[in-house]
């Protein structure tokens, strides 16, 4: 999750032999990148010319960076988001703003080295001075008062590690193993922190780890000299001076599921490695930039196999999708006498992607993006019964057929349909049920109050869920794995709709739940109209 402009030049230009500049910086007949970094559902990467090209798994598409993204010296991903460095040595971030994390500080000189945590980033500049944003929770954004500097800096969950100008490595957090009285003595060049490991290449090549859980029975490997390293829960990899892989894995005995040494091609040439931000208990992808082609792959993804999507440069699995073949079901849901909020059958994979046309008593109002619903705040029509439905559009302009017809009453709160509807989700039984909150902090005025939402599942099928998607009027805000979810709450609105999706893992929402919350009395209820 790291790039460092000044180590990583050095490392290729003095470490590498002459034969292997060839391979390296050599044209490609495919689209050639040189960087590659991985989050939680996405993957980007940095081609020869510095364009970001980044994928994602359906349920994370808002991960994806904006049309007018500018060139890239270097790029680092995150959970949610990523950043990137332009070419005159600023800092640009795009994705889910958690925790503050595209909130860029002001850097006084350019920024030469990038790490995406977690939830935080950090950067340092050409005067080797640090900063870090995001998420706080164990002081891995505090960074030290180092004579000198920093000269490079890594990201991991809970915790930040930096290497001085002295080849010494810092780390802060409040986390238990990465607090230590005295630096670690290098000199070190490169170094990689994972949740349960943190280790450093030496100038020499060697590598070495300074956090190491006992029970991970996890050492690095030790046939270097070694020009580039990555480190993952379950395994430690380096790239040898042949740029081939070379790893170690946790023993078998101690786990229930356990990273093979199959799945990583270990007779494949990279020209750089890095790690993905997915922490699973037996393994995380790795994805590298192919060092004969340019071309990006990714591996050892373990039990979370097709977590990541297709790396950027890979042809795409979906195609053009005609909308007058897809017909939607179509449900709503009243919070308040102007809150009112649609949902329909998610839609599919598409390139381009799919449009829903929104009509109100047979009107055009909307035209949307959202997969799977819609949300009216104040603009529900001037009567108090009004019909709503949708259909699917294509970029060609082809259109589905008309849904079921809604009828909603914003004043009594019933709705209603004219034709019975066929819910897509009723096989599995799952249903998301018991939502509440609590709620922490906070100024005289509410900002800064922390909200934390949780909610039970019930799944007698034992369906599969990939995770929850989370939305806050409508706005996707997050993804999380567990029934819980904290963010800061929008006191803008008094009147707030939380809503929940149980996502599978090809981004079908299999249901969904909402709530409405008035941010003023801090209770779960209905909103007053």
């Amino acid at each position: 999750m790291k790039i460092n402009l000044h180590l990583d030049l050095c490392r290729v230009l003095l470490c590498v032999p002459a034969f292997l500049l060839v391979a390296v910086f050599s044209p490609a007949t495919a689209q050639s990148f040189e960087q590659v970094d991985a989050g939680f559902a996405h993957v980007c990467a940095l081609d020869t010319s510095g364009q970001v090209e980044c994928t994602a798994t359906p349920i994370a598409t808002r991960f994806l960076p904006p049309d007018d993204l500018p060139l890239m010296s270097a790029i680092a991903v995150g959970q949610q988001h990523s950043c990137g460095i332009t070419l005159d040595g600023g800092v640009e971030c795009w994705g889910v703003d958690a925790f503050g994390a595209l909130r860029v500080p002001e850097f006084d000189a350019p920024v030469v080295a990038l790490s995406a945590g977690f939830n935080h980033t950090c950067a340092i500049d050409q005067n080797n001075q640090a900063q870090c944003w995001g998420l706080n929770s164990n002081e891995q954004l505090n960074v030290p008062d180092v004579p000198g500097g920093f000269v490079e800096v890594d990201a991991g969950r809970e915790a930040t590690c930096g290497i001085d100008t002295v080849g010494e490595i810092h780390c802060w957090s409040t986390v238990e193993q990465f607090v230590f009285d005295q630096p670690i003595v290098g000199p070190f060049i490169d170094l990689d922190v994972s949740i349960f490991h943190a280790c450093g290449l030496t100038a020499n090549g060697d590598i070495e780890c300074f956090v190491s859980q006992a029970l991970r029975n996890l050492n690095p490997p030790t046939n270097g000299p070694y020009t580039d390293l990555t480190v993952t829960p379950t395994a430690i990899c380096g790239l040898g001076m042949d740029q081939l892989l070379d790893c170690s894995f946790a023993s078998p005995a101690n786990f229930t599921l356990d990273t093979q040494a199959d799945q990583y091609p270990l007779d494949v040439a990279f020209s750089s490695i890095e790690s993905s931000t997915i922490i699973v208990f037996g393994g995380s992808p790795i994805c590298g930039v192919r060092a004969e082609s340019g071309t990006v792959s990714c591996f050892g993804d373990g039990p979370q196999d097709g977590n990541l999507p297709s790396p950027p440069g890979a042809p795409s699995m979906a195609g053009s999708v005609n909308a007058s073949n897809i017909a939607l079901q179509l449900a709503a849901s009243v919070y308040s006498p102007t809150q009112v909020e649609l949902f329909w059958n998610r839609l599919p994979t598409a390139f381009p992607p799919l449009s829903v046309e929104v009509f109100r008593d047979d009107e055009l109002v909307a035209t949307t993006q959202n997969n799977a619903s819609f949300f009216f705040n104040g603009d529900v029509g001037d009567n108090d019964e009004v019909s709503y439905r949708v259909r699917t559009v294509d970029e060609a302009g082809n259109t589905g057929p008309l849904s079921n017809e809604i009828l909603v009453n914003s004043v009594t709160r019933e709705v209603g349909q004219s034709q019975p509807i066929d819910n897509p989700r009723t096989d599995s039984l799952l249903q998301i049920t018991n939502i509440r909150s609590t709620f922490f902090g906070g100024s005289a005025d509410g900002s800064g109050t922390q909200i934390f939402l949780f909610w039970e599942v019930e799944n007698p099928g034992n369906v599969a869920i990939a995770g929850y998607e989370f939305r806050l009027n409508d706005q996707l805000i997050d993804f999380v794995e567990q029934e819980v979810f904290a963010g800061e709450v929008d006191t803008n609105n008094q009147c707030n709709v939380y809503s929940i999706a149980a996502i599978a893992g090809d981004g079908e929402i299999l249901e969904f739940s909402s709530i409405s919350l008035n941010s003023s009395s801090r209770r779960v209820f209905r909103c007053p109209g």
